[in-house]
């Protein structure tokens, strides 16, 4: 089992993820996954499961209708770091040393994470479970103050709190994108490099082939890369490719596929000429 952490801001965006692994304590397989997503600066009716017109989030929707929904809930403040302070350690922040936000310049710095300070995935990894923070971290630039430090397992994200341009992901001319305690330049808009988006950045973003059937997937990134098949149930993020260990099953999906693009080029995709 795997546990994911994940947090999230209105255009930044931070998602913890922790799951249970059965070696590490006999009672983790009763255990659940967790998914927690944060999301900064967001709105009472920013999502449409209140009847909002202007704005649509059909899978935050699904949730709600899956689970249980609080109508009156406060964050501990309305600010990103304070608020993930509280969050992280279970404790008001100015007892951990946040009382506001975390800057890269001291003389606007308000806010110190306390180094012995217990914190959330410190106390998930104490029973067996793996823990992730994909997205914004915001509760310390350097060490001792990292996600990794701070016992998340894998670390994805920015260390800041912001960005100045979410395309070249520099902010006060810093590069603060990390992959665990590794600095990256990866090239795409920020949003796009923390999510599963068949094709990357080019293409729009888009794949030129992908089709599900059940727990199996069968993509084409990109004219130029091969045809990849993935059993999402048992490597959910993608990274195991099967297409050699699973020829039938190729073969099957693949005339699905075939079918599925005979259908689409029947219809004209340019304006006919007799029309112009």
């Amino acid at each position: 089992m795997k546990t994911f952490l994940l947090q999230t801001c209105v255009v930044l965006t931070t998602v913890f993820l922790c799951s249970a692994s059965a070696i590490r304590h006999p009672d983790v397989a009763a255990l659940p996954n967790i998914l927690l997503i944060l999301t900064d600066d967001q709105g009472y009716y920013d999502v449409s499961y209140y009847g909002t017109k202007d704005v649509r989030t059909p899978y935050i929707d699904q949730l709600t209708g899956a689970g249980m929904r609080f109508d009156n809930f406060y964050a501990n403040c309305p600010v990103c770091s304070p608020t993930r302070a509280a969050l992280l350690s279970g404790r008001y922040q100015d007892y951990v040393g946040v009382p506001g936000v975390i800057c890269t310049h001291a003389e606007d710095s308000w806010g110190y994470l306390d180094p012995e300070a217990v914190l959330l995935p410190s106390r998930l990894k104490k029973v067996g479970d793996h823990t992730a923070l994909v997205g914004k971290w915001h509760l310390g630039l350097k060490t001792p103050n990292t996600p990794n430090e701070r016992s998340f397992d894998y670390f994805h994200g920015w260390l800041g709190d912001m960005m100045d341009d979410y395309w070249t992901h520099r902010r006060h001319e810093i590069n603060y994108m990390r992959l665990n305690k590794q600095i990256i330049d990866p090239k795409g808009h920020a949003t796009d490099l923390f999510t599963r988006r068949e094709g990357g950045t080019q293409y729009g973003g888009q794949c030129i082939y992908a089709l599900r059937l059940g727990d199996w997937k069968l993509l084409q990134n990109s004219p130029y890369q091969p045809i990849e098949l993935y059993n999402l149930k048992q490597a959910p993020l993608e990274q195991h490719n099967v297409i050699k260990e699973q020829p039938e099953m190729y073969k099957k999906l693949h005339h699905l596929l075939r079918l599925h693009i005979q259908a689409g080029g029947r219809v004209p995709w340019q304006q006919p000429a007799r029309l112009k």
